[in-house]
């Protein structure tokens, strides 16, 4: 099961975020590993569309730098792909394999991570994996294997970052009364600032732009502009700064605007 999380409101940045990224989780999630019904439940979606609307207000109560192929904070709404997502299942697999099939998926839409870093060796692959499945394991509770094949999958990589920031709101909210939960939710902070920082940042943003390129209507059109503005927001709330946002394999992405 991924961390989707049911009940319309959120009332937090953070608890917005992890409902967010529940919801990419288990859209990245091949349809055949049993979670995508939960993307259609009523009260899943309007959580889901109340946690972009908080989200979207906060980003556009700001300014922080947008880079070439980002989005803009008003591109943090859920509603159309909601409503994408109200199709037959058998039709949702079909645009799901058509898209990113892990096969032979459309260029710029590979499933894996490490795919969007050019110039990787297959020693250096290899290495990245270990060590990501190593950083997976030295939080106990994660389960990186639950129906993905590898640690670098899309959204294996989002669920980890949608179990740090639940764990961490969690621990935050037992501070009153567990001595040692202020020094977990501080780990958690970090592991969200390190984990975007060094992987997410590298792929969020090429792969929506495969996704915008390559569906063009549709889902996973929708689902490629929300990601491009999820990206900005994302290194503005943890305090990554922009020049982190572009891959080194890539070479920096041209800084185009303030986000509002």
């Amino acid at each position: 099961m991924t961390g989707l999380m049911v009940g319309p409101f959120v009332t937090s940045a953070d608890e917005a975020r992890e409902a967010i990224y529940g919801i990419l989780e288990a859209s990245l999630t091949h349809p055949d590993g049993g979670v995508w019904g939960q993307l259609v439940l009523a009260d899943a979606q309007r959580r889901a569309i109340a946690a972009a609307d908080l989200l979207r207000e906060i980003a556009m109560s700001v300014s922080y730098p947008r880079l070439e192929g980002e989005g803009p904070a008003r591109d943090l709404d859920l509603r159309a792909l909601m409503v994408d997502l109200c199709q037959p299942l058998p039709q949702l697999k079909a645009g799901y394999e058509r898209v990113i099939c892990t096969k032979k998926p459309r260029p710029g839409c590979s499933p894996f991570a490490l795919d969007h870093r050019r110039g990787l060796t297959e020693r250096k692959a290899r290495e990245a994996l270990e060590a990501l499945k190593g950083l997976y394991l030295s939080f106990e509770d994660f389960d990186a294997a639950e129906g993905r094949r590898r640690a670098d999958h899309v959204a294996c990589e989002i669920g980890f970052m949608r179990w740090l920031i639940g764990k961490g709101r969690v621990a935050s909210l037992l501070c009153p009364f567990d001595p040692h939960a202020g020094e977990y939710a501080a780990r958690c902070g970090l592991a969200q600032r390190d984990f975007f920082g060094n992987h997410l940042a590298s792929w969020l943003v090429p792969f929506a732009t495969g996704l915008q390129r390559n569906a063009r209507s549709g889902y996973f059109e929708t689902l490629g502009r929300f990601l491009a503005a999820l990206a900005p927001f994302e290194r503005h709330h943890l305090g990554i700064p922009a020049e982190a946002g572009a891959a080194p394999s890539r070479g920096r992405r041209r800084r185009i605007s303030m986000a509002s």
